[in-house]
């Protein structure tokens, strides 16, 4: 069983929670998009420039010299470690997770953190059950965890991206929070957008919308304060998701790396940062910040890198995601590879433990996590995947589980008339499917336990890494463990018996899927 490495232990005589004087206690989660293992200074110690894993990362180690488009290995990974002063001031004071998994994409990845469901378990597999017109998003018939935090008395909100449907019924104030502003898309435009909704109703955007997602989080903040309600706050950012377009210069200043790109893409996340600084400076105005249970993590890895360019760029500018990103880990968004999937996480409790852990947790587990602290029981009713991982908070362990998933293609292969390309799908299907690591991704499954994660497709042998030796998924131990191999390989046919079967997702790709026994 893994433990949590404490650094100081704020139980007991040393402070006294504010669960154990019965006040009401309040939630802030927040997340990030797309935002990579090691893109903050918290996390800079597995930044290794020799052991880092990103496609094509010894074109990066050629660079020697800063230019508007791109720089050396060790400017990068300076400007990753003072992005986010508030939130490394706020690690200092909480407990890193090194061992937090998400989904590969944002829809399935938001759709478990809210719903504290697999989303297979009501036919999601991919981003195209969450994105466009019919999409399914979480269904309405599946009741989210938040109400539970409204029915007890507290005041939610959530701002920023939501991503989980648009149907009737299905937008945040319709399914458990009081307050809605935001967006229900993967992304949007960065300044000036037509597509918010405040409620439900369009409105118009405001300056840069990291900024104005934070003015409507403090908003929502005042009106709690202003009814003297305890309050769950959900502020859903989305950094450095593109399009990315050049964040306000203040943001890009205090980067300051001599190079264009870097100081574009670290100033996002620099900006979010500061957003989330004002917002704890109003919970510290209302008196409610060390009564308050602080959760912050990415909904899926980096996007590619380094210096890929990304979609939403002007023609002929050569803008990408520089390194450190997912540091030693292999692949990225979209993959079943670690890069993809393992992504940062800090959580600050009143009464909680400082330090490290690297217990085996996920996006499945917050909310069971955030409604133990509160004290709200969950009726059994609701079926939820997730558990708590409140005593991880208060110092102790947990009981060691299994983690699954399965997904289609995470990027279609597309042609520039919009129609899937034979040429390029035939020119991926020359190559191994354990080797495809950026690019496009074919359909693939993994089980993960706290020792062992074995990754599968269709028409290939899965492959097994061990996690406590080999967090870079660099060695293939499949043929040294073969017993491993097959238990994990039943444990995921049981896992998949339970699932329902796909919306989007090919029946005869899922079938393929069933028969891994």
């Amino acid at each position: 069983m893994k433990r949590t490495l404490i650094t100081l232990l704020a139980l007991g005589a040393l402070v006294t929670s504010a669960v154990a004087l019965g006040e009401r206690p309040n939630v802030l989660l927040i997340t990030s998009d797309d935002q990579g293992f090691c893109e903050l200074g918290t996390y800079a110690d597995f930044a290794d420039p020799d052991t880092m894993g990103a496609w094509k990362i010894d074109k990066h180690r050629e660079i020697k010299d800063v230019t508007p488009q791109r720089a050396p290995i060790e400017v990068c990974m300076a400007a990753a470690t003072k992005c986010m002063p508030n939130m490394d001031g706020l690690a200092k004071r909480g407990l890193r997770f090194t061992d937090f998994h998400a989904a590969p994409t944002c829809g399935p990845s938001r759709a478990a953190l809210m719903s504290s469901r697999y989303p297979q378990s009501f036919g999601a597999y991919t981003n195209d059950e969450f994105e466009g017109s019919g999409c399914i998003g979480v269904p309405v018939g599946i009741d989210l965890p938040v109400e539970l935090f409204q029915s007890a008395g507290y005041l939610t909100g959530l701002s920023g991206k939501w991503h989980l449907g648009k149907d009737p019924g299905q937008l945040p104030h319709e399914r458990g929070f009081d307050f809605f502003f935001g967006f229900d898309r993967a992304h949007v435009e960065k300044y000036g957008s037509t597509r918010l909704l405040k409620n439900g109703k369009p409105t118009p955007a405001k300056g840069w919308l990291a900024d104005q997602i934070t003015d409507e989080a403090i908003e929502f903040l005042g009106m709690a304060d202003a009814q003297e309600k305890p309050f769950f706050l959900y502020v859903a950012y989305n950094e450095p998701h593109g399009p990315m377009p050049d964040p306000p210069k203040p943001y890009m200043d205090a980067i300051n790396s001599g190079c264009k790109n870097v100081d574009g893409y670290f100033g996002m996340i620099y900006g979010m940062d500061f957003g989330i600084g004002r917002i704890l400076k109003k919970l510290e105005v209302m008196g409610e910040l060390d009564n308050t249970i602080i959760l912050y993590g990415s909904d899926n890895g980096q996007a590619r890198g380094p210096y890929v360019n990304n979609f939403g760029m002007k023609p002929g500018r050569f803008f990408g995601v520089p390194v450190p990103g997912n540091g030693p880990l292999q692949g990225c968004k979209w993959t079943p590879w670690e890069g993809g999937v393992r992504v940062p996480f800090i959580a600050k409790m009143p009464g909680g433990v400082t330090g490290s852990s690297d217990v085996l947790v996920s996006m499945l587990d917050v909310m069971p996590t955030l409604l133990d602290f509160a004290d709200i029981e969950i009726p059994e009713s609701m079926e939820l995947d997730g558990r708590s991982f409140l005593p991880v908070l208060k110092g102790d362990d947990l009981a060691e589980r299994p983690m699954f998933w399965a997904s289609d293609s995470q990027m279609p292969f597309i042609d520039k008339s919009g129609e899937r390309s034979k040429a390029l799908a035939a020119k991926y299907a020359e190559r191994p499917k354990h080797e495809i690591r950026s690019g496009n991704f074919p359909p693939a499954w993994y089980v993960r336990t706290e020792k062992w994660k074995l990754i599968g497709w269709d028409d290939e042998e899965p492959v097994l890494f061990d996690m406590e030796k080999d967090i870079g998924e660099t060695k293939d131990v499949s043929s040294q463990y073969p017993e491993t191999v097959r238990d994990l390989k039943k444990q995921f046919a049981v896992w998949l018996d339970r699932q329902q079967p796909p919306v989007v997702f090919p029946m005869e790709q899922f079938e393929k899927f069933e028969a891994v026994q």
